[in-house]
């Protein structure tokens, strides 16, 4: 028995003659896929440098001084610095700590001392924009890296030059991040976790719906009856609530906090998908097949996963694009209000915050603000167009 049944393949063939709505998906599943790459297009880290002939790869991994054929095993912190540029340059840098701190009198009284060398042999393939969602420098074009629109500007006769010298196309935030760096890995960011909470809170969903529909009774009584009081609380409050508690408990590294954050979303998403499968189960767990499995001696399991499970996959197929949306915007939401993801980590609802701080900076949040009313629209085309597709009310 193949998991998809011949009405499913229809519905699925119905979908892709809704042509706004397959055309939709084409184009999200394209920009998603663009935005995977985004470490080799933005980011502040070489792809692949040469070094007297040795080959390393810093946007895949950290190297230390002593990596790159130095002496010191200092990390590499930035490849932009003009300490690395010494390094590359032959130039070698040493500091006397006892002169530093008083213990010792050096031998011309400088605690810092450079030395000539022979320059490296040195060949390296930048990204297309050398800033990531989170790097830093210093600029020696820029005044400052603060809130620096893209394009040039006069200011009392003066030319203010724009954040493009510098390959910042979309102008830098009030930290001095690139903000077109930020809005992809952003975008990116934003897409995975709907899609991860949209699945994980399916799945969830469908298990406790499923177990309260097949085996109905008290077991149905008390799911029913716990999530009532569950779905009782205001679900932005609680997650606010414990999304405050996990930001002031330790110093929790951005996986960490995602991570933590994805749990917290995940307490509340589960009930619809689960009411909705309860109902589908409800109403399969009397009809003749399933009779005649449990007198074949089917095990409950393979009843609910095989045989009724393939043919209620409507409501999980037709809700699930609007439950990314959901999940993206509930996101959208916490970081907008300072709730979500903590700087520097890239955030659309940080950004808009940051918009809304600064209305002067229009490099902000008009990208932004169009970043996610189209994400939303071609979410709403792939929603309406499984609907029409899945939903038997739509002929």
């Amino acid at each position: 028995m193949t998991l998809f049944s011949p009405e499913f393949r229809d519905k699925v063939r119905k979908f892709k003659k809704n042509r706004r709505a397959y055309w939709s998906l084409r184009i999200l599943t394209l920009l998603f896929v663009l935005t995977l790459p985004a470490e080799l297009f933005f980011n502040d880290r070489p792809i692949v440098m040469i070094l007297d002939g040795n080959w390393y790869f810093p946007v895949s991994r950290d190297y230390t001084y002593r990596d790159l054929g130095g002496t010191a095993d200092t990390p590499v912190t930035s490849y932009r610095s003009s300490i690395f540029r010494d390094f590359v340059d032959g130039r070698i840098v040493t500091v006397d700590s006892g002169i530093l701190y008083g213990d010792a009198a050096g031998g011309d009284g400088k605690w810092l001392q450079v030395s000539e060398g022979e320059p490296r042999k040195t060949w390296v393939l930048w990204p297309l924009v050398p800033h990531s969602y989170k790097s830093f420098y210093t600029s020696g074009k820029l005044e400052s890296l603060r809130l620096v629109s893209p394009l040039a500007t006069m200011r009392d006769g003066k030319h203010i030059p724009g954040a493009i010298v510098e390959k910042h196309y979309l102008g830098t935030d009030r930290f001095g991040k690139d903000v077109l760096a930020r809005l992809v890995y952003g975008f990116r960011l934003s897409l995975l976790f709907g899609l991860a909470l949209a699945i994980s809170s399916t799945v969830f969903g469908c298990l406790l719906g499923a177990l309260q529909g097949f085996f109905g009774g008290m077991v149905d009584l008390l799911g029913q009856r716990l999530t009532e009081i569950w779905g009782a609380i205001p679900r932005l409050l609680l997650l606010m609530v414990l999304s405050d508690f996990l930001s002031r408990t330790g110093d929790a590294s951005a996986w960490h906090h995602l991570v933590m954050l994805f749990i917290i979303m995940n307490l509340t998403s589960w009930m619809g998908m689960a009411a909705h499968m309860r109902a589908q189960f409800l109403a399969a767990r009397n009809l003749d097949y399933v009779k005649a499995a449990r007198a074949l001696g089917v095990s409950h399991a393979r009843i609910m996963l095989r045989h009724i499970l393939p043919n209620s996959l409507t409501p999980i197929v037709t809700f699930l694009p609007f439950s990314v949306s959901s999940s993206i915007l509930a996101l959208v939401g916490l970081d907008f209000l300072g709730f979500g993801l903590k700087y520097p980590a890239p955030s659309l609802g940080e950004l808009l915050s940051q918009g809304q701080q600064y209305l002067d900076a229009w490099w902000i949040m008009l990208p932004t603000f169009l970043t996610l009313t189209v994400l939303m629209i071609l979410l709403t085309f792939v929603g309406d167009g499984v609907r029409n597709a899945f939903d038997p009310r739509f002929k």
